[in-house]
């Protein structure tokens, strides 16, 4: 049974890793919002964006978020408790928010650099390995715990959607030829869910071609890099990735 303590690591872990999609949705809206201010579905949406994250980042810990997104929040709530007559006209609720949303925007941003950071310098990263010769599993896997890591393994992708949701990581690694898929199919597969955009994808294969290891990199992967290259180079490639918060780019090795 999982304690409660790692329960709420868990959750805070996932709730870290959904930060850059709420910043990217609040950001849609509220520049949906400024061009048309008097479309009261989209201050709707608005508003209900930023009251949950009023509450939520405040459970999880994130005081400078919850905040500024209560700052932002009052302004909201005051303007929906007035009488129409009394609001004025809505390009002033837009002035009025302005800078409290530009706050929330911006503190969501630190937020998302800081955790960055910490998970990099974080000797406990939790990798995921995708790896279906049970040797080859076996001998990573302690590779990496020797070096600090908390490891997973999966034999396939078949339940990847459900593992990653139920145990979230840092980073997947991946060898190139799974069972009836690729590493590049995976990682395809993947990169399409926007929840997982913040996990790292490595691909760790025997596969010395590299057009083959190329096309993990043009599905998605952030590195890919032969298992003669070591656990050593593997770790350091882990961390490196984990660290870039957008995964804007890519290493070959």
């Amino acid at each position: 049974m999982i304690d409660s303590s790692q329960r709420f690591d868990d959750l805070r872990a996932r709730y870290a890793a959904s930060l850059r999609r709420k910043q990217q949705a609040l950001a849609v809206a509220w520049r949906e919002l400024s061009a048309t201010p008097d479309d009261d579905g989209l201050r709707r949406d608005l508003q209900l964006q930023i009251h949950r994250l009023a509450g939520s980042a405040l459970a999880y810990g994130y005081e400078r978020i919850g905040e500024s997104a209560r700052a932002a929040d009052v302004v909201l709530h005051g303007w929906e408790t007035l009488a129409p007559p009394l609001r004025g006209v809505p390009g002033e609720l837009i002035e009025r928010l302005a800078a409290p949303v530009q706050t929330l925007l911006d503190d969501l941003d630190v937020a998302i650099r800081d955790d960055a950071r910490n998970v990099a310098s974080d000797p406990n990263l939790r990798v995921l390995l995708i790896e279906d010769d049970p040797g080859q599993a076996v001998l990573i896997s302690a590779q990496l715990e020797e070096r600090g890591c908390v490891v997973r393994i999966e034999r396939g992708a078949d339940a990847l959607w459900q593992v990653l949701t139920l145990w979230p990581c840092h980073a997947v690694v991946l060898d190139f030829w799974l069972r009836g898929e690729t590493a590049a199919e995976v990682a395809t597969m993947l990169r399409r869910e926007s929840q997982f955009a913040h996990v790292a994808l490595l691909c760790f294969s025997i596969e010395r071609d590299e057009q083959i290891l190329r096309s993990a990199l043009d599905a998605g992967c952030d590195a890919a890099l032969g298992k003669a290259e070591g656990p050593d180079r593997l770790l350091a490639l882990i961390r490196e990735c984990v660290a870039r918060p957008d995964r804007s780019g890519t290493t070959f090795a």
